[in-house]
């Protein structure tokens, strides 16, 4: 028995030592700044290829790291990274193919609901918002309107719902009123109009 369970316990460990590998080398290449010389591609290289090994893993390993508690917006965020790396790629690059793989990871997060039930987590949350502001950006480079369309309407019900269920962050002091963060959908609504037309 003894055997079995250390058995069971090296695939968790296994991933949180690969997760705890590619945070570490995305930390560095995060803000690496996107122009001038010296971008580090071959970093980028090991960062990209430590996130797929990740992604090799959990795939291969799901049901056993769904048993040991992993959540699904774990995979979410592992997946939303790769579409920040393929992103930031594409801004070094100007090569479409980065912009595009970085969208067909978004879409897939949005499809598979990989952010969905974990409303009472505020770190979570927040990993939630910042994919939504993402995908938005991916997809108003690549002039896909109707998904800008849904993004702009989840991104609303999710601020919204944000404000109401953690308060305390979106309310500042009564003191300071109008440094309030607001969201107003009139105004994000002209903005974005010439956008989506």
């Amino acid at each position: 028995m003894l055997g079995y369970v250390m058995a069971d316990d090296v695939v968790p460990k296994t991933f949180r030592a690969l997760v705890e590998n590619a945070d570490r080398k995305f930390a560095r290449v995060r803000d690496v700044p996107v122009y001038g010389r010296g971008t580090n591609n071959h970093y980028f290289h090991k960062v990209f290829k430590a996130y797929m090994r990740l992604w090799k893993y959990q795939q291969e390993n799901r049901s056993k790291l769904v048993e040991s508690g992993l959540q699904r917006w774990e995979i979410g965020e592992i997946a939303s990274r790769i579409g920040q790396l393929y992103f930031n790629q594409y801004m070094r690059t100007s090569e479409a193919r980065f912009l595009i793989e970085s969208y067909i990871f978004y879409e897939a997060i949005l499809n598979r609901k990989y952010f969905e039930g974990s409303t009472k987590d505020r770190g979570v949350r927040f990993k939630e918002l910042r994919f939504y502001a993402r995908f938005l950006l991916v997809s108003l480079i690549l002039n896909q309107s109707e998904m800008v369309k849904v993004l702009m309407e989840r991104l609303k019900a999710t601020v919204d719902d944000s404000k109401a269920t953690f308060r305390d962050v979106w309310v500042l002091s009564k003191d300071s009123k109008s440094k309030q963060l607001k969201f107003n959908k009139t105004s994000l609504k002209m903005r974005f109009q010439f956008l989506i037309r």
